[in-house]
């Protein structure tokens, strides 16, 4: 994990390193002293190029996160400012907190979580408070839910279009973690429409992306996510993917 608190400078060793200042965090190596080779020149130093390594790293979260698409009220969304009451929802609170924790591990596996349960129990805030710490580690991320997605590729389907299907597709399959959003809230699908999710969830299968999948469907019965998708595309999510039940009280009611 990157750091969050300013780097003393004791933490350098000085004898081997240039120390420089960053005044948002703290102490870095700038550069190595060369006093370990006899022949060079007044023990030269050679400096690195780029200056703090941690507003580097931030330029590139930063940049990762404009292009994650997270929604505007989901954009501030984290684990510190997320509510909980009563066990079950302290329990899928726990193993999203330690999804995120392991983030890192559960991307380079292709582990992946099943949000599903009644609308507004915070289960978008929790999928979004784990896409962001992933980009805080650097990580390619995408936000998005089962109708935009769709939507965006059969913009391909239109005669002339400017982006071919296959590279619309190969934009929600290359992300290294992808929040697949309001499954069963899209109209019933098409033949063809499944198809297109199946070749997203297949693909993302094979090459081991994470995924975290969330639905206000049931996880079985008569109006379930087990209905509404296909059994090929439910087999991949329930492999890849840890099922969390989340059918407490919504908070938005209250």
């Amino acid at each position: 994990m990157i750091p969050r608190e300013p780097t003393p400078r004791s933490s350098i060793d000085e004898s081997k390193y240039i120390a420089a200042e960053c005044p948002i965090h703290g102490w870095f190596v700038s550069g190595i002293r060369n006093s370990t080779n006899p022949r060079s020149l007044n023990n030269a130093v050679r400096y690195f190029a780029g200056g703090c390594p941690r507003c580097a790293a931030e330029r590139k979260s930063k940049a990762i996160f404009e292009q994650s698409l997270i929604p505007p009220r989901f954009a501030n969304k984290n684990f510190e400012n997320y509510s909980v009451s009563g066990s079950c929802q302290q329990a899928v609170f726990e193993t999203c907190k330690e999804f995120a924790d392991k983030i890192i591990e559960n991307i380079q596996n292709g582990r992946g979580l099943l949000l599903i349960g009644t609308p507004g129990t915070g289960k978008t805030h929790l999928g979004c408070s784990i896409l962001s710490e992933a980009i805080w580690q650097g990580k390619t991320a995408l936000f998005t839910t089962v109708g935009k997605m769709l939507s965006k590729i059969k913009t391909a389907w239109v005669a002339g279009a400017a982006v071919s299907q296959d590279e619309l597709v190969k934009r929600f399959t290359e992300v290294e973690i992808l929040v697949l959003d309001e499954i069963g809230a899209y109209r019933s699908l098409t033949e063809r429409e499944k198809d297109l999710l199946f070749e997203i969830v297949n693909e993302r299968y094979e090459q081991m992306h994470s995924t975290i999948f969330i639905s206000n469907l049931q996880l079985s019965g008569r109006d379930s996510i087990d209905k509404y998708l296909e059994e090929r595309i439910m087999d991949r999510i329930c492999e890849q993917a840890q099922v969390l039940i989340c059918n407490w009280e919504s908070y938005r009611r209250n």
